[in-house]
Parts: structure tokens; C-alpha cells; sequence
């Protein structure tokens, strides 16, 4: 079964599990199995599925990330953006971003390639899965959430 969809994500979240969609995402079609185990070494708070502004991840850079050097790996990067977004205009269904706040900001877990066809694009509010941990966190990123709708 493909995972990685947004469609499957909503019907997920819908019920109140989209840390069930989450794990079985990263560890199929995501294939990010490093993430997937380490959002369960500790308690997280998930909110849901998200229609964020990409202003929310103002912190990441545009372009390829800053730890690609080998001017092979940039290249690959851009090819896979384009792709992207040749499958986006063929009515590709993208999953969600997986968006963690930690250290006072939000960072791209999952989906720093589409993040970059968004930005491309010019769209400026994106799906994202939210998680955080710590009470603190949780406390702030409702707050956030609720001022940036």
C-alpha cells in the first residue's frame, strides 16, 4: 500500500491517528526509517494534519540543503524538485511535510525536496504533519498554530 499521500494522511487524522499514518509513511513509501524510530524513543505531541504558511519555516534556507556540497548531490537535488513538480501538475496526491518544532523553531523532518517545489511554485501554505516534544513545546506550538491560521 502507498502511504505517502495526502488523501490517506486526511483520512488518518480525520480519526485522530496521524501518528499511525506518520509510522506507516516513513517506513514504507517515505523511507525514513531513522525518523520513524527515533519520534518513538519519547512522547510527542502531534497536531494533526496542518495548513501552515511556509513563513513558518523561515529558518530553512531556499535551495538545496546547506549539507549538500558535492556539486553532483546539489544537481540531483534540483532534478528531483523538478520532477516533483512535473508530478504535481500531473495531479501527484504529495503527502504532507513532517514538520518538528524544537530549539525555538520549526524544521523540515520529511520533505525538504518538497518544501523547495512549494517554494518554486510560489505556494505559500503547504500540508504538514506537526509534532513536538516536551509540554513547554506543546503549549507554544498551539499558539502558534492558532496565530497562524
Amino acid at each position: 500500500m502507498i502511504y505517502g499521500t495526502l488523501t490517506l494522511a486526511r483520512q488518518y487524522a480525520e480519526v485522530g491517528r496521524i501518528d499511525e499514518w506518520l509510522q506507516k509513511f516513513l517506513r514504507a513509501d517515505g523511507k525514513n526509517l531513522a525518523l520513524a524510530d527515533g519520534i518513538l524513543k519519547e512522547k510527542r505531541y502531534y497536531f494533526g494534519l496542518q495548513e501552515i504558511t511556509i513563513a513558518l519555516l523561515s529558518d530553512i534556507k531556499s535551495g538545496a540543503p546547506e549539507y549538500l556540497h558535492a556539486v553532483n548531490d546539489i544537481q540531483y537535488f534540483f532534478e528531483v524538485v523538478d520532477r516533483m513538480k512535473e508530478s504535481l501538475a500531473d495531479g501527484w496526491d504529495a503527502p504532507p511535510l513532517i514538520v518538528e518544532y524544537v530549539y525555538g523553531k520549526f524544521q523540515v523532518d520529511d520533505g525538504r525536496h518538497r518544501l523547495e517545489m512549494y517554494r518554486q511554485l510560489g505556494i505559500e501554505k503547504v500540508w504538514a504533519v506537526v509534532w513536538t516534544t516536551g509540554e513547554d513545546n506543546r503549549k507554544t506550538v498551539e499558539k502558534i498554530l492558532e496565530e497562524n491560521l
